[in-house]
């Protein structure tokens, strides 16, 4: 597994942990999305006892998350793991369950192939078989 560690725009600063062996392209078939939820899994039982952090998020391309502003300003998303001092400032929504001591989350859903989303050549049939009828 490598790490990467960065600072982003605004001074936070970012840890990508990346499983090695899998997909580095995101989720391509359904097994690959299995297996990263696996993985996915995994990473959330390591941030149960990790050092403190304000939120994580586990998942592919994740780091599309961008920004803590973009945090506060209401994005939520399944899998989100925050602080409960930042979920409290954020305004307690219910949509969290704990997570572990002083942490709550928006619990996982896990990783899907999505086929369409992959695929040019099945959007295209699509596509045809849309403008044919």
């Amino acid at each position: 597994m490598s790490y990467n560690p960065f600072q982003d725009l605004e001074g936070n600063w970012w840890c990508q942990a990346c499983p090695s062996g899998i997909s580095e392209v995101g989720i391509d078939r359904s097994d690959i999305a299995y297996q990263m939820t696996e993985i996915g899994i995994l990473l959330y039982q390591r941030l149960q006892s990790t050092p403190p952090f304000r939120y994580a998020l586990v998942g592919v391309e994740v780091d599309e998350f961008r920004t803590y502003s973009e945090l506060i300003s209401g994005t939520t998303v399944p899998g989100l793991v925050l602080a409960e001092t930042v979920w409290r400032s954020l305004g307690a929504s219910t949509l969290f369950r704990p997570f572990s001591s002083g942490y709550v989350w928006y619990p996982y859903e896990g990783e899907v192939y999505k086929p369409l989303m992959v695929s040019p050549d099945l959007k295209n049939k699509l596509k045809e078989l849309f403008v044919l009828t």
